[in-house]
């Protein structure tokens, strides 16, 4: 069985440290090998291996609604993440706060800069890659970023790096609605960086997860009969991927998938 012990270890060994910033991306594939009985119980034994991974840091997990991009209000303490099992789970814990970002919230265990607080917790509008996004904090601190179980495709992280590099084929967009957070309820923008409906746009982000190990920015393992666990350096990852995409804007593109095609019906 995979215990909380040997999740930390595996991360100790990939140079995640105890007052490290961390950010997770996990599937659960492997989720019958954690210790625990019961769903709840595995889910624990995973939660707690990340804790114990930055035991004096700030434990990040997506909890992405999406909830302005399907015309919906967005409740920061009862919407529901939309990203896995595991997203969920840990939300709910105890100590944990979410973002208020209607779109690409994070659930956050350890305390913020107080400035960083104020921004990514307020109900106000929001710019979801921007320079004022969880995503640019990551940046900022040089946070690490663990991958459990799952592929550098899930790196959400590179869409703050498209923006920032401004390529051609996504554009800015602004999404109106309702958020809450307890007696708090205002009507804000969330502007987020979309992919263009009339291009054939299918990202690929393998290559840039192969570059990144290749130049010693990242590191992997597997747990026996286990998840494969990478970790890389945040910085990094935009670093690396503006680089390339200076001399390369289709760099982070499926090759092949940038032609003209006319938008879906709706």
């Amino acid at each position: 069985m995979i215990t909380a012990p040997d999740i930390a270890a595996a991360a100790a060994r990939l140079g995640i440290e105890a007052d490290d910033t961390l950010f997770v991306h996990a599937g659960m594939q492997h989720a019958l090998r954690l210790e625990g009985r019961t769903r709840a119980e595995k889910l624990d034994t995973m939660v707690r291996g990340l804790r114990d991974c930055v035991a004096r840091g700030v434990l990040i997990l997506p909890a992405f609604s999406y909830s302005f991009c399907e015309g919906e209000p967005f409740d920061v303490r009862a919407t529901p993440s939309r990203v896995g099992l595991l997203t969920e789970h840990f939300r709910r814990q105890e100590g944990v706060r979410r973002t208020a970002d209607p779109i690409f919230s994070c659930a956050v265990l350890g305390d913020l800069p107080a400035a960083v607080a104020r921004e990514l917790y307020a109900v106000a509008d929001k710019d979801c890659f921007g320079p004022l996004s969880v995503f640019a904090h990551l940046v900022d601190v040089r946070a690490k970023l663990l991958f459990v179980g799952v592929g550098f495709e899930a790196c959400t992280l590179v869409h703050h790096a498209e923006q920032s590099a401004g390529v051609p084929y996504r554009y800015l967009k602004d999404f109106r609605g309702e958020v809450r957070d307890g007696p708090i309820a205002r009507e804000v923008t969330a502007r987020y960086f979309v992919r263009r409906l009339d291009e054939d746009v299918e990202t690929d982000l393998e290559p840039l997860g192969d570059a990144l190990l290749q130049d010693g920015h990242a590191r992997a393992e597997t747990l026996p009969r286990g998840p494969r666990l990478c970790a890389v350096d945040a910085a990094a990852v935009v670093t690396r991927a503006r680089e390339r995409l200076a001399d390369e804007p289709d760099f982070l593109l499926r090759r092949g998938h940038r032609g003209r095609a006319p938008e879906p019906a709706r």
